[in-house]
């Protein structure tokens, strides 16, 4: 076995890769062309943070309880954002450390803060600024920072994309594919390594916010000669650098390029809580004047938990928790759960669209979208509005079911539940991957390796 280079793309959508644009990539056209391809199905919903670690311990994130960026903490809505401390699970470089083999691991989400591995760390965009230690060893934090000039050149994250000036963004998260692929480059070339993997965060924040200026049928489209091509710009930026870096690796490099979902068009978004307000689901004690988060509404005292079944949080879908009596406040008993949240479900699957069309809705009970340890803390139904074309909000005061807006602003895409897989080297067979799952990840990188292992995976290898 040679090495393995994984990169990841978040958020790279199959029907653009694999469709009209593979023409302009030409080094991610030459691994399907040798290799093999398909579509990778998501976790439920399809989001970063638990997304990337299910492929990386191979495991539903039922194991470790995330289900989005953050979780509540507590019974109702106090938030903490995910952290790598709340995965207690092997990953990949772990196992391959304890058989000798060395990683390098860049920029994966969920990584920070860095955890002692055989090899190199640098962590993900959850890092909160240059002054935290988001390297491991510690020592190789000043060797990344001088990489790329210092400190102050470092580039975490592009904050507030959406609502950055489109063309702002665009320069910057070109910025930013070149800074990820400096760091990746210096450390293929001066550090020991078995196994490579790097995350590239850029195509997500641009899929949010530039995908209404190449796609026609969006219903907020901007003609803009400027931007019409900007996220297929930085999917060619992407795949140059690949190009690149390949140059440098020996000819017999394994390489595996996948995403942890995909994306979509966002026609609006629905407003759950609204509908479980409508419904008499959800009880307030008063309607707020102005749209304002479903937490601050609980905080201010707009809502009456106490006399409350349920409320549902998310952006991109609708993650519907049930007030049972297990909660401070809770309502809803044991022999009434299955008869309420099946209510409940039948209500958010009837949604309509803004003109009265019929929605492809999706729902998910929590048994049947998760399995693990950590069930009780997910949602108890998970809910697609016309499966992933409309998001969600969590906001109450719109006066209606639908809007676009949530405090971090709109956006033009939604995730999608596929993402995208190719493979090719030496020791991968070319053969049809339709049908992976991204729990399928971690056994066959293992499998690459040769290395076998206890671990009863919710994946399996596709070689």
């Amino acid at each position: 076995m040679t090495k393995l280079f994984v990169l990841g793309i978040d958020s790279a959508d199959p029907s653009q890769v694999f469709g009209p644009w593979l023409k302009e990539l030409p080094n991610m056209r030459e691994i399907i062309s040798s290799g093999s391809h398909g579509k990778i199905a998501s976790t439920v919903p399809p989001i970063t943070c638990p997304a990337w670690m299910a492929s990386l311990t191979g495991l539903n994130p039922g194991h470790f309880g995330l289900y989005d960026l953050r979780y509540i903490k507590k019974h109702y809505f106090e938030y903490s954002l995910v952290n790598s401390r709340l995965i207690p699970f092997k990953k990949v470089w772990n196992y391959l450390g304890e058989h000798d083999r060395w990683s390098i691991t860049v920029m994966i989400p969920t990584t920070y803060p860095p955890q002692r591995i055989k090899g190199v760390q640098v962590a993900g965009f959850l890092t909160p600024d240059t002054n935290a230690q988001f390297t491991w060893p510690p020592k190789i934090k000043e060797e990344i920072l001088n990489v790329v000039g210092g400190a102050d050149k470092y580039i975490i994250d592009v904050y507030g994309y959406r609502k950055m000036d489109p063309k702002k963004l665009y320069s910057r998260l070109i910025e930013k594919v070149d800074h990820d692929f400096k760091i990746i480059r210096h450390l293929v070339q001066n550090h020991k390594w078995d196994f490579f993997m790097a995350v590239i965060m850029s195509i997500d924040r641009a899929q949010h916010t530039l995908w209404k200026f190449f796609d026609k049928e969006h219903p907020r489209y901007i003609e803009d000669p400027e931007l019409k091509d900007g996220l297929l710009n930085i999917y060619k930026r992407i795949d140059q650098n690949l190009g690149e870096l390949m140059d440098l690796l020996p000819e017999d490099t394994n390489y595996i390029v996948y995403s942890d979902h995909g994306a979509k068009r966002m026609i609006a978004r629905i407003n759950a809580n609204e509908i479980l307000i409508e419904e008499g689901f959800l009880k307030l004690n008063k309607y707020p004047k102005n749209p304002m988060t479903i937490g601050d509404a609980f905080r201010e005292g707009y809502i009456d938990m106490r006399n409350t079944v349920a409320f549902a949080i998310g952006a991109y879908v609708a993650q519907v928790f049930i007030n049972t009596i297990d909660k401070p406040m809770g309502k809803v008993s044991e022999e009434e759960y299955l008869a309420i949240r099946q209510q409940i479900a039948d209500a958010l699957r009837e949604v309509r669209g803004q003109n009265g069309e019929k929605l492809d809705n999706r729902v998910f009970f929590r048994e049947d979208a998760y399995r693990g340890e950590k069930l009780n803390v997910m949602p108890d139904i998970t809910v697609y509005f016309d499966n992933l074309h409309y998001g969600s909000n969590e906001m109450i005061g719109f006066k209606g079911f639908y809007s676009l807006e949530t405090p971090k602003g709109a956006d033009d895409s939604n995730h999608g539940e596929f993402g995208m897989l190719m493979m090719s080297g030496p020791n991968l067979p070319k053969k049809n991957i339709n049908g992976a799952k991204l729990e399928d990840m971690a056994p066959t990188i293992l499998d690459l390796f040769d290395i076998k292992v206890d671990t009863k995976f919710d994946g399996r290898s596709l070689l």
